[in-house]
Protein backbone atom coordinates (compact mmCIF):
# COMPACT_ATOMS: atom_id res chain seq x y z
CA UNK A 1 0.00 0.00 0.00
CA UNK A 2 1.42 3.44 -1.03
CA UNK A 3 2.35 5.87 1.97
CA UNK A 4 1.19 9.10 2.26
CA UNK A 5 4.38 12.18 2.06
CA UNK A 6 4.41 15.78 2.58
CA UNK A 7 5.02 17.67 -0.17
CA UNK A 8 8.02 19.09 1.51
CA UNK A 9 10.13 16.13 0.67
CA UNK A 10 9.95 17.41 -2.65
CA UNK A 11 11.64 21.32 -1.93
CA UNK A 12 9.11 22.62 -4.36
CA UNK A 13 9.14 26.54 -4.56
CA UNK A 14 6.66 28.53 -2.21
CA UNK A 15 4.95 29.21 -4.68
CA UNK A 16 3.77 26.18 -6.59
CA UNK A 17 0.51 25.43 -8.17
CA UNK A 18 0.98 21.80 -6.65
CA UNK A 19 0.86 23.51 -2.98
CA UNK A 20 -1.56 25.34 -3.54
CA UNK A 21 -3.88 22.37 -5.27
CA UNK A 22 -3.34 20.75 -1.54
CA UNK A 23 -4.22 23.93 0.26
CA UNK A 24 -6.94 24.44 -1.94
CA UNK A 25 -7.91 20.63 -1.86
CA UNK A 26 -7.71 18.79 1.14
CA UNK A 27 -9.47 15.69 0.09
CA UNK A 28 -6.55 15.32 -2.64
CA UNK A 29 -4.15 12.67 -1.46
CA UNK A 30 -0.55 12.57 -1.29
CA UNK A 31 0.91 9.26 -1.77
CA UNK A 32 4.34 7.69 -2.32
CA UNK A 33 4.64 4.11 -4.19
CA UNK A 34 7.06 1.83 -3.89
CA UNK A 35 9.29 0.11 -6.73
CA UNK A 36 6.65 -2.29 -8.46
CA UNK A 37 3.49 -0.85 -6.80
CA UNK A 38 0.42 -0.42 -8.93
CA UNK A 39 -1.07 2.64 -9.26
CA UNK A 40 -3.92 0.61 -11.09
CA UNK A 41 -4.58 -3.07 -13.07
CA UNK A 42 -5.94 -3.52 -15.98
CA UNK A 43 -9.66 -4.52 -16.22
CA UNK A 44 -10.22 -2.23 -12.75
CA UNK A 45 -13.25 -0.07 -12.35
CA UNK A 46 -12.17 3.12 -10.58
CA UNK A 47 -11.97 6.59 -11.45
CA UNK A 48 -9.22 8.01 -9.82
CA UNK A 49 -6.28 10.13 -12.09
CA UNK A 50 -2.50 10.14 -11.04
CA UNK A 51 -0.60 12.86 -11.48
CA UNK A 52 3.06 11.82 -10.98
CA UNK A 53 5.24 14.87 -9.51
CA UNK A 54 8.41 12.37 -9.10
CA UNK A 55 9.80 9.18 -10.06
CA UNK A 56 8.92 6.75 -13.02
CA UNK A 57 5.96 4.61 -13.78
CA UNK A 58 5.73 1.54 -16.21
CA UNK A 59 2.64 0.85 -18.37
CA UNK A 60 1.32 -2.41 -19.49
CA UNK A 61 -1.27 -5.11 -20.72
CA UNK A 62 -1.50 -8.32 -20.19
CA UNK A 63 -0.62 -10.47 -22.96
CA UNK A 64 -3.00 -12.65 -24.95
CA UNK A 65 -1.24 -15.66 -23.57
CA UNK A 66 -1.39 -15.72 -19.57
CA UNK A 67 2.32 -18.34 -19.42
CA UNK A 68 3.58 -14.80 -21.49
CA UNK A 69 4.82 -11.78 -19.06
CA UNK A 70 2.60 -8.39 -19.27
CA UNK A 71 3.71 -6.28 -22.91
CA UNK A 72 5.04 -2.99 -21.75
CA UNK A 73 3.79 -0.13 -23.89
CA UNK A 74 5.47 2.87 -21.99
CA UNK A 75 8.00 4.02 -19.43
CA UNK A 76 7.70 7.19 -18.23
CA UNK A 77 10.04 9.80 -15.93
CA UNK A 78 8.80 12.38 -14.49
CA UNK A 79 9.90 15.45 -12.31
CA UNK A 80 7.98 18.55 -11.13
CA UNK A 81 8.61 20.54 -14.29
CA UNK A 82 7.18 17.71 -16.49
CA UNK A 83 4.55 15.50 -14.22
CA UNK A 84 2.85 12.29 -15.50
CA UNK A 85 -0.80 11.85 -15.80
CA UNK A 86 -2.33 8.42 -15.86
CA UNK A 87 -5.77 7.15 -15.45
CA UNK A 88 -7.07 10.62 -17.75
CA UNK A 89 -9.39 8.45 -19.61
CA UNK A 90 -11.65 8.29 -15.85
CA UNK A 91 -11.99 12.14 -16.58
CA UNK A 92 -14.15 11.42 -20.05
CA UNK A 93 -15.80 7.82 -19.27
CA UNK A 94 -16.05 5.00 -16.74
CA UNK A 95 -15.14 1.77 -18.91
CA UNK A 96 -12.77 -0.59 -16.94
CA UNK A 97 -9.26 0.40 -17.01
CA UNK A 98 -7.49 -0.50 -20.39
CA UNK A 99 -3.90 -0.82 -18.73
CA UNK A 100 -1.74 -1.36 -15.69
CA UNK A 101 0.88 1.12 -14.13
CA UNK A 102 2.85 0.45 -12.00
CA UNK A 103 6.18 2.44 -10.23
CA UNK A 104 9.52 2.12 -11.24
CA UNK A 105 11.40 2.76 -8.14
CA UNK A 106 10.19 4.91 -5.51
CA UNK A 107 7.17 7.60 -6.97
CA UNK A 108 5.53 10.60 -5.21
CA UNK A 109 1.62 10.91 -6.78
CA UNK A 110 -0.98 13.28 -6.00
CA UNK A 111 -4.80 11.11 -6.39
CA UNK A 112 -6.96 12.91 -7.52
CA UNK A 113 -10.64 12.42 -8.19
CA UNK A 114 -12.08 13.36 -11.65
CA UNK A 115 -13.87 16.53 -10.44
CA UNK A 116 -10.15 17.82 -9.17
CA UNK A 117 -9.31 17.93 -13.36
CA UNK A 118 -11.96 20.70 -13.40
CA UNK A 119 -10.36 22.71 -10.51
CA UNK A 120 -7.05 22.75 -12.07
CA UNK A 121 -8.69 23.76 -15.52
CA UNK A 122 -10.38 26.24 -14.22
CA UNK A 123 -7.25 27.75 -11.67
CA UNK A 124 -3.99 26.31 -12.09
CA UNK A 125 -2.62 27.11 -15.91
CA UNK A 126 0.82 25.62 -15.35
CA UNK A 127 -0.39 22.12 -14.37
CA UNK A 128 -2.87 22.42 -17.27
CA UNK A 129 -0.26 23.16 -19.72
CA UNK A 130 1.35 20.00 -18.55
CA UNK A 131 -1.51 18.17 -18.38
CA UNK A 132 -2.72 18.96 -21.85
CA UNK A 133 0.59 18.69 -23.45
CA UNK A 134 1.05 14.76 -22.01
CA UNK A 135 -2.60 14.21 -23.08
CA UNK A 136 -2.34 15.62 -26.61
CA UNK A 137 0.80 13.54 -26.79
CA UNK A 138 -1.55 10.27 -25.40
CA UNK A 139 -4.58 10.57 -28.10
CA UNK A 140 -1.92 11.21 -30.98
CA UNK A 141 -0.06 7.93 -29.59
CA UNK A 142 -3.74 6.12 -29.33
CA UNK A 143 -4.92 7.39 -32.46
CA UNK A 144 -1.95 5.83 -34.02
CA UNK A 145 -1.76 2.49 -32.41
CA UNK A 146 -5.39 2.13 -33.27
CA UNK A 147 -5.06 3.39 -36.58
CA UNK A 148 -4.94 -0.22 -38.17
CA UNK A 149 -8.63 -0.86 -35.86
CA UNK A 150 -10.55 1.82 -37.48
CA UNK A 151 -14.04 -0.57 -37.96
CA UNK A 152 -13.75 -1.63 -34.47
CA UNK A 153 -14.06 2.32 -33.03
CA UNK A 154 -16.13 3.35 -35.27
CA UNK A 155 -18.21 6.04 -34.00
CA UNK A 156 -21.90 4.90 -33.76
CA UNK A 157 -24.52 7.69 -34.16
CA UNK A 158 -27.69 8.84 -35.18
CA UNK A 159 -28.28 11.06 -38.21
CA UNK A 160 -31.42 12.57 -38.66
CA UNK A 161 -33.36 15.49 -39.66
CA UNK A 162 -35.06 17.97 -37.16
CA UNK A 163 -37.80 20.60 -37.54
CA UNK A 164 -38.36 24.08 -36.48
CA UNK A 165 -39.22 24.39 -32.50
CA UNK A 166 -37.84 21.03 -31.95
CA UNK A 167 -35.84 21.16 -28.55
CA UNK A 168 -32.78 19.01 -28.42
CA UNK A 169 -31.97 19.73 -24.78
CA UNK A 170 -33.06 22.40 -22.01
CA UNK A 171 -30.70 24.20 -19.86
CA UNK A 172 -30.06 22.39 -16.25
CA UNK A 173 -30.53 19.17 -18.12
CA UNK A 174 -27.75 16.05 -17.76
CA UNK A 175 -25.75 15.97 -20.93
CA UNK A 176 -25.97 12.54 -22.00
CA UNK A 177 -26.04 12.94 -25.88
CA UNK A 178 -23.74 14.95 -27.74
CA UNK A 179 -25.26 17.04 -31.02
CA UNK A 180 -23.66 18.07 -33.75
CA UNK A 181 -25.07 20.42 -36.48
CA UNK A 182 -24.54 19.80 -39.70
CA UNK A 183 -26.91 21.88 -41.80
CA UNK A 184 -29.51 24.75 -40.73
CA UNK A 185 -29.72 26.71 -37.58
CA UNK A 186 -30.45 26.51 -33.84
CA UNK A 187 -31.44 28.74 -30.94
CA UNK A 188 -29.32 28.87 -27.72
CA UNK A 189 -31.18 30.58 -24.59
CA UNK A 190 -29.37 31.10 -22.10
CA UNK A 191 -30.45 33.61 -18.64
CA UNK A 192 -32.93 35.11 -21.11
CA UNK A 193 -30.72 35.96 -23.62
CA UNK A 194 -30.82 34.44 -27.57
CA UNK A 195 -28.39 33.22 -30.08
CA UNK A 196 -29.41 31.74 -33.30
CA UNK A 197 -26.35 29.48 -35.08
CA UNK A 198 -24.93 27.35 -37.84
CA UNK A 199 -22.70 24.94 -38.20
CA UNK A 200 -20.27 27.18 -39.15
CA UNK A 201 -20.01 29.19 -36.09
CA UNK A 202 -19.73 26.01 -33.66
CA UNK A 203 -16.83 23.93 -32.74
CA UNK A 204 -16.79 21.34 -35.72
CA UNK A 205 -20.40 22.27 -35.32
CA UNK A 206 -21.05 20.42 -31.75
CA UNK A 207 -23.62 21.66 -29.39
CA UNK A 208 -22.28 22.31 -25.80
CA UNK A 209 -19.72 19.61 -25.98
CA UNK A 210 -18.02 20.88 -22.80
CA UNK A 211 -21.64 19.40 -20.62
CA UNK A 212 -21.19 16.50 -22.18
CA UNK A 213 -17.15 15.35 -21.90
CA UNK A 214 -17.44 16.66 -18.45
CA UNK A 215 -20.39 14.46 -17.51
CA UNK A 216 -22.40 17.94 -16.29
CA UNK A 217 -25.84 19.64 -16.75
CA UNK A 218 -26.72 21.96 -20.15
CA UNK A 219 -26.19 25.34 -19.50
CA UNK A 220 -28.76 26.42 -22.02
CA UNK A 221 -31.39 25.79 -23.77
CA UNK A 222 -31.16 24.30 -27.81
CA UNK A 223 -33.83 24.31 -30.07
CA UNK A 224 -34.10 23.79 -33.93
CA UNK A 225 -34.66 27.32 -35.71
CA UNK A 226 -34.78 26.01 -39.36
CA UNK A 227 -35.09 22.65 -40.61
CA UNK A 228 -31.62 21.10 -40.06
CA UNK A 229 -29.50 17.95 -40.35
CA UNK A 230 -28.34 16.38 -36.60
CA UNK A 231 -26.07 13.79 -35.73
CA UNK A 232 -26.73 12.28 -32.10
CA UNK A 233 -24.01 10.29 -30.12
CA UNK A 234 -24.81 8.70 -27.11
CA UNK A 235 -22.60 8.96 -23.93
CA UNK A 236 -21.52 5.23 -24.66
CA UNK A 237 -19.52 6.30 -27.46
CA UNK A 238 -17.68 8.62 -25.38
CA UNK A 239 -14.16 6.98 -26.11
CA UNK A 240 -14.76 7.19 -29.88
CA UNK A 241 -15.58 11.01 -29.82
CA UNK A 242 -12.55 11.24 -28.40
CA UNK A 243 -10.49 9.33 -30.62
CA UNK A 244 -12.23 11.02 -33.22
CA UNK A 245 -12.04 14.65 -32.69
CA UNK A 246 -8.86 14.99 -30.30
CA UNK A 247 -8.95 19.01 -31.11
CA UNK A 248 -12.13 19.06 -29.64
CA UNK A 249 -11.01 17.83 -26.66
CA UNK A 250 -8.00 19.93 -26.39
CA UNK A 251 -9.99 22.95 -27.41
CA UNK A 252 -12.22 22.13 -24.15
CA UNK A 253 -8.89 22.68 -21.66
Amino acid sequence: MPDPFDLARLELADDSEFLRLLREHADIEALRYRDGEYLMREGEDSQEVFLVLKGAFVVERASLRPDLPPVILATVLCDPEQPGIVGEMAYFDTQLRSASVRSSGGSFVLRLKPAHIDAVIASFPGLTRAICAQFSSRLREMNKTLGGFQAKFALNSVQRMANPEEVLFRKGEPAQTLFQLATGSVRLEREGQVKVVQADQLVQGFLEPGAFFRKGLHTCSATVESHAFVVAIDRTQMQAVVRGYPELVMSLF
